[in-house]
């Protein structure tokens, strides 16, 4: 009877419909080079992305960090004088996500009901976000 329950209600169909963990977040839309330089790149800038929601989601903020810290220095690559405005705007978004994570851990280290175990997570994310905006 349990068993019959947890498939009317599973939560991991229901998170992959919401969250949209299948689609890119990052996709050419108007590239003068048809994507002919950055297309390896760009799909490992996306799954990079993705995973680092996942582990967001999951509340591994530390392995998340790690992934945007990899799709952040695989704009690097991006070296295409058309391309460089999509490699800051892909930095930009970067640099946001990195922005909510870090907001998520300072709540979260602060006030009465302040959490230890996310210290270093906390101190990760904003040595990693010092260190991107120093690059952009």
């Amino acid at each position: 009877m349990k068993n019959k329950w947890r498939s009317l209600f599973s939560l991991s169909a229901l998170e992959s419909i919401y969250f949209k963990d299948n689609q890119d977040k990052f996709e050419l839309a108007s590239c003068p080079d048809l994507g002919t330089d950055c297309t390896k790149t760009l799909s490992a800038i996306n799954a990079n992305f993705l995973a680092s929601e996942r582990y967001w989601r999951d509340k591994e903020y530390s392995r998340a960090i790690e992934e945007l810290k990899s799709a952040f220095y695989a704009t690097n690559e991006i070296t295409e004088a058309s391309c460089a405005g999509c490699a800051e705007l892909i930095r930009s978004t970067i640099l946001e996500s990195l922005g909510h994570i870090h907001e998520d851990l300072e709540k979260m280290n602060t006030g009465l009901y302040r959490r230890k175990r996310f210290q270093n997570s906390y101190a990760l994310a904003t040595e990693t976000l010092d260190e991107f905006r120093k690059e952009t």
